[in-house]
């Protein structure tokens, strides 16, 4: 029986991770930015699950947060799931609202990790899993903000996990192509300002994101049993690809550094 805390838990990948980890028995601290859906997560949880509401963009919250996870029990595994996304092309975004999107899915991450780091510390043990994506690999048209983003939290858990493997720590990053969520239709805003030359991009490229994303993307239960069947696997990898397309953007990227390199 392990505990987790994971951020997200209202919907995608962490509300399907959330309930894989409390079927197979284990105790689950999750977060989201409103009441009812902590009630939802908690209602469902047979005992065994815990709500907590939490910006992820707000500091104090997230100290608030592990104090409170701590307060109630040791952690085994932590899950920064939490994102936002941000449409437009890189000349057409506000920098405010990147800087917005960077608080959420970057230096919130970063200060969830610091704050269990001396947990997991002193226990000698501990799991970070950063959901990051394909398009912390590849930059994609529409989606810079995103991507320099998951660019950013791919370096720093590189890093992090040459530092912490000696005290028994693992990090692992987790990166999903394009899963059957509400992530580009709720999760994604668009950038206020509009470019006639980026009219190619800018709320058709969305629109085509969304539809793809609705219908023929992999099932956010796909990448939940992925991270588990990685969790209980002898030696965790530091990435793990999920999604058919992600075959190609590993491709891309591999092709890209061999050129470098050769």
């Amino acid at each position: 029986m392990r505990r987790w805390l994971i951020t997200g838990i209202s919907s995608g990948i962490g509300a399907a991770l959330a309930k894989a980890a409390l079927t197979q028995g284990d105790h689950v601290i999750g977060t989201a930015r409103d009441a009812q859906a902590i009630a939802a997560f908690e209602a469902e949880g047979a005992g065994r699950a815990k709500g907590i509401v939490a910006d992820m963009s707000d500091a104090a919250q997230i100290a608030r947060l592990a104090s409170e996870t701590l307060a109630a029990g040791p952690v085994d595994i932590l899950v920064n799931n939490a994102g936002q996304s941000l449409f437009g092309a890189v000349e057409e975004v506000d920098l405010d609202d990147a800087r917005r999107l960077f608080e959420v899915n970057f230096f919130g991450p970063w200060a969830l990790t610091q704050a269990l780091l001396p947990h997991f510390r002193s226990r000698g043990s501990g799991t970070i899993v950063q959901l990051s994506s394909g398009c912390g690999l590849t930059g994609t048209p529409g989606l810079g903000a995103y991507c320099a983003s998951k660019f950013a939290l791919e370096g720093l858990t590189e890093t992090l996990a040459l530092e912490v493997a000696a005290f028994g720590i693992r990090a692992m990053l987790v990166e999903p192509g394009a899963i059957a969520t509400r992530f580009i239709s709720h999760g994604t805003r668009e950038a206020q300002v509009r470019i006639a030359d980026y009219g190619f991009l800018s709320g058709q490229g969305k629109a085509v994101l969304d539809g793809y994303y609705a219908t023929a993307a992999s099932p956010p239960e796909a990448v939940a049993e992925a991270i588990l069947t990685a969790l209980d696997g002898e030696t965790l990898p530091l990435r793990l690809p999920v999604g058919e397309d992600m075959r190609g953007a590993l491709a891309q990227k591999a092709s890209a550094l061999a050129a470098l390199a050769g």
